[in-house]
């Protein structure tokens, strides 16, 4: 009885030491989701302030333009004001000269009327009025000059009068042209007017996107702080739960009779998010193969995880010797379980487009550890086996 005791309780010791490593590489699993997410949140933060600082350079621009406007505004109306000014001046003064040529011209034929009414002065009654020729010629010769006198007093003020109208015409038509001036200035003002109220929403709302990507990113690290809590206890009781070897290198995981399977199509490290959710600092490789293609483990090892998440999809995560572990990414279907034992080339899965993507792929990782941070590049770290035709789109 005692012997049966024991052999449940070594038992149970050897499946928990087993199981405990599977939890604390779940919760490495977690916490490499939510770190994504944190550096995903923070590139944006950064995109976000970059954004503000552009658009703020953009508004102190615009500003500029709109007040360069303001003041040329004001010298056009103070321009436009002088010539109104002026073009009243000016007809005041046509009126007068206008008046004043009238009052001329009726006396003029007011004078006209007075002889016609005192009687038709014809060349006999001058000539019999006269005392001798000489009075004649002096007669006739006095009203020839005041008639001509009249005439050019009245075309000294018909002529000034023309030169003043003319003068106001070349006033209206520079108060024209000012006035154009102005409402295209008042266009042009009012069209920065709007393009700094859209600059100053869009700044507006990417402030309140960058707070809320700040609010997000607390969450998550307060979400890491748990979960490094969680971990910190059940690493205690991890130990290691696969001693096997391999020679060689690392083999690549996809059949070379499958289609794309030597196409990479977003390498490792920095990129640009491919898709919304994705990381910008790719941890591992893609390959460019369409749902249901057969992945296969690259050595023989030990099943850590199979797992589902939002980021991530379905994966495999799978320990090998000599401290190295790969990871399938974004998997349709597996062929394993967590706590499986598998032998190099053995199929463990079909890829396909599950987690955050931008469309069917195998993503394909190296780590030194089964935890976040520990990835290296398949492609340079000498251990993978890499197909000698690959392409790197």
């Amino acid at each position: 009885m005692k012997r049966k005791i024991i052999s449940l309780f070594l038992t149970g010791v050897l499946l928990f030491s087993m199981v405990t490593p599977v939890i604390a590489a779940s919760l490495q699993d977690q916490k490499s989701e939510v770190q994504d997410k944190i550096d995903e949140a923070e590139d944006r933060q950064d995109e976000v302030s970059a954004e503000i600082d552009s658009i703020s350079t953009d508004i102190e621009s615009l500003t500029e333009s709109i007040a360069k406007y303001e003041s040329e505004l004001l010298v056009l109306n103070d321009n436009i004001a002088e010539l109104e000014n002026n073009i009243e001046e000016k007809s005041k003064e046509i009126t007068k000269l206008q008046k004043e040529f009238e009052e001329m011209q009726q006396l003029l034929e007011d004078r006209l009327v007075a002889i016609y009414e005192e009687g038709q002065i014809t060349f006999l009654d001058v000539l019999l009025s006269s005392e001798n020729i000489w009075d004649y010629i002096s007669m006739e010769s006095r009203i020839q000059e005041l008639t001509e006198a009249d005439n050019a007093q009245m075309d000294e003020v018909e002529n000034k009068r023309l030169e003043v109208e003319k003068a106001k015409n070349e006033l209206e038509e520079e108060k024209t042209e000012l006035d154009n001036a102005k409402k295209s200035a008042e266009a042009k003002q009012q069209e920065l007017t709007v393009a700094r109220n859209a600059k100053e929403t869009q700044v507006a709302n990417l402030s309140a996107e960058e707070k809320e990507l700040q609010e997000q990113i607390d969450e998550y690290e307060q979400e890491l702080k748990e979960i490094d809590e969680e971990i910190k206890k059940q690493q205690q009781a991890s130990g290691d739960i696969y001693d096997g070897s391999f020679e060689g290198t690392l083999g690549w995981p996809l059949s070379s009779n499958s289609y794309g399977y030597n196409i990479v199509t977003s390498c490792f490290g920095p990129r640009n998010s491919p898709a919304a959710g994705a990381s910008t600092n790719h941890r591992g490789i893609d390959l460019g193969v369409s749902i249901g293609t057969p992945v296969y483990a690259s050595a023989d090892g030990y099943v850590l995880s199979v797992m589902q998440t939002s980021a991530r999809g379905l994966f495999v995560l799978i320990k090998h010797a000599d401290d190295l572990y790969t990871r399938y990414q974004h998997l349709s279907s597996s062929a394993v379980s967590t706590g499986d034992y598998v032998t190099r080339g053995q199929l463990i899965a079909r890829s396909g487009n599950t987690g955050v993507g931008s469309g069917p792929h195998l993503h394909f990782e190296v780590l030194t550890q089964p935890y976040y941070m520990c990835e290296i590049n398949p492609l340079t770290c000498g251990l993978v086996s890499v197909p000698s035709n690959l392409i790197i789109w």
